[in-house]
């Protein structure tokens, strides 16, 4: 061999081992997802003290599911529950049909964030609400991701709890999504207040 194909060998044989090395440090050194607690796999509402959640994998069973990831919310919560009833009861009268389900993702809050919803549910006759309490603090992305693979919504909504944007906002995001779907009907459209 000469050295020139000696060197591309040696460069080949390292790169394929660091390659290697790097897969299995990602392999074992990634974080895990949290194990959901059993608790975690149920949902209070007014209807129900311990209902089982849905799964999305699971056929549709209303049109729309909203998740509010909710930290420690018990003040901030209630003005977006008006909200979102004011566009659910708008939205009814144009579409008599509507179905949706609201899933308030109470992520260990130390406050009455869950009680405050289910408060407001009961106030309201609002038999859509659930509420569903982490054991510990998983951060956003983890109350989201729960609430997301809980759904049973053709269509599956987040939004914050501060309600910072207007609710009825949907319909520009939910217009979005119909005009861009695949084949399939899958879709996605982010929104932002910065673009208001």
């Amino acid at each position: 061999m000469h050295t020139h194909e000696l060197l591309v060998t040696a460069a080949v044989g390292l790169l394929t081992a660091l390659a290697v090395c790097t897969g299995l440090v990602v392999r074992f050194k990634s974080p895990k997802p949290r194990v959901r607690e059993e608790s975690e796999n149920f949902y209070a509402s007014i209807d129900e003290k311990r209902g089982r959640l849905g799964d999305l994998k699971q056929p549709a069973a209303v049109d729309l599911s909203i998740v509010v990831p909710a930290y420690n919310e018990e003040a901030r919560l209630p003005v977006l529950l008006e909200d979102i009833r004011e566009y659910v009861e708008g939205r009814r009268q144009r579409q008599a049909a509507f179905s949706f389900e609201l899933l308030v993702v109470d992520d260990g809050s130390r406050d009455r964030t869950a009680e405050t919803a289910l408060d407001y549910a009961r106030t309201h006759g609002m038999r859509e609400l659930k509420t569903v309490r982490h054991v510990i603090n998983r951060g956003k992305g983890g109350a989201v991701t729960q609430g997301v693979m809980s759904a049973l919504g053709r269509a599956i909504l987040f939004c914050d709890a501060d309600g910072a944007t207007r609710f009825s906002d949907i319909d520009a995001l939910l217009a979005q999504t119909r005009e861009s779907a695949r084949a399939d009907g899958a879709a996605i459209a982010i929104g932002s207040r910065n673009n208001q």
